[in-house]
């Protein structure tokens, strides 16, 4: 038997595809890894002819497309705005949503709200896109207004898969509002609505995280439970509620208080036009942008499985010695390198390995010469996985140096921006140390030069500087001599630039006191306390340090409807130090999972047991210490 083909769907086969048809396929089929793959053999297959050209519009927007895809639009945002500067751009109303959802991740909220504004009111865009900017616009507005966010909201004119979305953020606004009822109704028909949606819009499972921070607010705890495990049952544990600790506001700045608190969701993967963090609800209208704020400053915290969580989260009472900003050296790679056309490589997962990367590094060498900006993207997938696997013998530490060196004279050689020069050098600088290949001593006087030329070059990002000198000062195997150097010549630059108040400034200013606290130089820790005006009674500028030394949490402690419903979760917790080294008043600094294990975490807190903090000798009691405690399935 036979089969005909007609000879239209034959010359359809046949026909060449239009550029970035098949990726465009893939996106569309929500195929993240098929796209990966494909953009992989187009960015081959479109290397231009020298490396003195500029960006390749086709591969900005299939990039932008899948960037956004994969849940992290902020690293898009270069694309992004090539991409809206083109005249005649097609489907321009729905980059614009894409960028507005870069500014809303990055914390750029004003930026992004005039973004979402604008795209709403074209008649050009589609609908849906349209109503997608109306939900962004609410999102952001109910953050200070929830009135303004629910009248705007009155205006969209959903397609069905986006009306519970719509009714999701309704009631996330009537709830803000104070209109318990309102929000219930919306609630209501937002979970009657969900099964609408495509799978990728994780819609039950936002909605159920929804009805279980209401539930945890009111006290029910059979619901909570319900709705917990609709999307976390059997769930592993999510990991950078550190990080999410560190960042959260201050107490008294921006007149929140202790008791004040405000529950984010995150997405594992958010949709195209969503960012990976909203706010669902907080104790009062006007805090939550603070607290908003410091999450986008970092993109540590992730959801390991299902599609959606909450936590809640609370000021601290003390600075953090790990607070964090959004500093990407890999994002500014991105931007600078694409703007030359050399575009990166995706790992696939099994398009990586080093002989088939060696054998890519030696054609465009022969291609484009040694020191051309074309050959970054395979030296920084071959260095990552080489750093990632570990720098446990000596040879993997001279390969990543060796590496390192390549990329910071090919970043060097071809006009990189001053902070891209300054950081390839430092990163350089600190494998070789690694790699025994340069002397401490020698290191040292190359950090004072290039941190001397951070110090006279506005060009240079506080931000990324501050990152750099985090990241390197926060592995205690590195030569002490190298931190504290490190340390206090970026102490010197920032004060330069910065009030004394600013949280970056007071990080380093505590990991440059821990330290000297190991080196068991006393007096240089008093004389930073003074400096820094840290108060004398929080715990992390103790001396010796307070040291945990027990507690009494254990496996019978479990909550039995918890392991009934096999939920898991980590609770951060803030509490004092007593003189005999108890825990006291105790407070929760991040829930995760909201409500579900904070009773037997504050309970359980009178067990932790440290060395207290002593001065002279003599035990004292301390404050704003900072635990997090991983609750486990038994």
């Amino acid at each position: 038997m036979s089969v005909g083909v007609g000879s239209a769907a034959l010359a359809a086969f046949s026909s060449p595809q239009p550029d970035g048809a098949v990726v465009q396929r893939a996106l569309d089929a929500h195929d993240y890894r098929r796209a990966g793959i494909e953009l992989n053999k187009l960015i081959t297959e479109r290397l231009p002819g020298s490396d003195k050209g500029g960006p390749d519009p086709v591969l900005d927007r299939l990039f932008a497309e899948l960037i956004s895809a994969n849940g992290t639009p902020a690293s898009a945002t270069t694309l992004l705005l090539r991409l809206n500067a083109q005249p005649g751009l097609k489907n321009r109303g729905h980059y614009q949503l894409l960028l507005a959802t870069a500014r809303e991740e990055s914390g750029q909220f004003t930026n992004a709200e005039r973004l979402y504004q604008s795209v709403s009111a074209d008649r050009q865009a589609s609908a849906e896109d349209r109503t997608s900017s109306v939900i962004g616009y609410a999102r952001l507005r109910m953050m200070t207004s929830p009135d303004d966010a629910i009248f705007a909201l009155q205006s969209a004119q959903p397609l069905p898969a986006q009306a519970w979305e719509v009714d999701l953020q309704r009631a996330r606004a009537e709830a803000l509002a104070g209109r318990d009822d309102a929000a219930q109704a919306a609630m209501q028909r937002a979970w009657s609505e969900a099964p609408m949606a495509g799978a990728e819009q994780g819609a039950a499972a936002r909605v159920a995280s929804d009805m279980m921070v209401t539930a945890g607010r009111k006290g029910d705890r059979g619901r909570l439970i319900a709705m917990l495990a609709v999307d976390r049952l059997n769930r592993g544990t999510n990991t950078g509620q550190e990080v999410l600790g560190a960042d959260v506001p201050i107490c008294g700045s921006a007149g929140i208080t202790p008791n004040d608190s405000v529950a984010v969701e995150f997405s594992r993967q958010a949709p195209p036009g969503r960012p990976r963090f909203s706010l669902v609800w907080a104790s009062r209208a006007g805090i939550a942008a603070a607290f908003l704020d410091g999450v986008a400053r970092n993109p540590g915290f992730q959801v390991q499985d299902g599609q959606a969580t909450t936590v809640v989260l609370k000021c601290r009472l003390g600075p953090a010695a790990d607070y964090q900003v959004r500093a990407d050296l890999d994002d500014q790679i991105l931007s600078w390198s694409t703007s030359r056309g050399a575009y990166p490589l995706l790992d696939t997962g099994d398009e990586s390995d080093t002989p088939s990367l060696a054998s890519l590094l030696a054609e465009r060498e022969r291609r484009y010469g040694s020191t051309s900006v074309m050959l970054l993207p395979v030296l920084v997938q071959i260095l990552g996985p080489t750093v990632a696997s570990g720098m446990d013998n000596q040879e993997a530490r001279a390969r990543a140096a060796a590496l390192s060196h390549r990329i910071a004279d090919i970043i060097a050689a071809n006009g990189a921006p001053a902070d891209m020069v300054l950081f390839s050098a430092l990163s350089t600088t600190g494998l070789d140390v690694a790699a025994q290949s340069k002397s401490v001593t020698a290191a040292q006087a190359e950090f004072q030069s290039l941190l001397g030329q951070a110090a006279r070059n506005s060009a240079v990002s506080l931000d990324n500087l501050f990152t750099v000198v985090s990241n390197a000062t926060a592995y205690t195997q590195a030569p002490t001599a190298l931190r504290v150097q490190l340390l206090e010549q970026t102490i010197a630059v920032l004060r330069a630039h910065v009030p004394a108040t600013d949280p970056r400034l007071m990080a380093l200013g505590l990991r440059l006191l821990s330290v000297r606290r190991e080196q068991g130089d006393s007096a240089a820790v008093a004389a930073l306390i003074e400096q820094f005006d840290f108060a004398p009674d929080l715990c992390n500028v103790a001396v010796p340090p307070v040291r945990f030394t027990s507690s009494n949490i254990t496996a019978d402690d479990y909550p039995p409807d918890l392991v009934q419903a096999m939920l898991q979760g980590r609770t951060m917790l803030e509490f004092s130090i007593s003189a005999t080294g108890t825990a006291t008043a105790a407070r929760v600094l991040v829930s995760d999972p909201p409500f579900a294990f904070d009773a037997v975490a504050l309970a359980k807190s009178l067990t932790l047991t440290y060395e207290p903090a002593k001065t002279a000798g003599v035990p004292r009691s301390c404050r704003a210490q900072v635990q997090p405690i991983r609750w486990q399935l038994p």
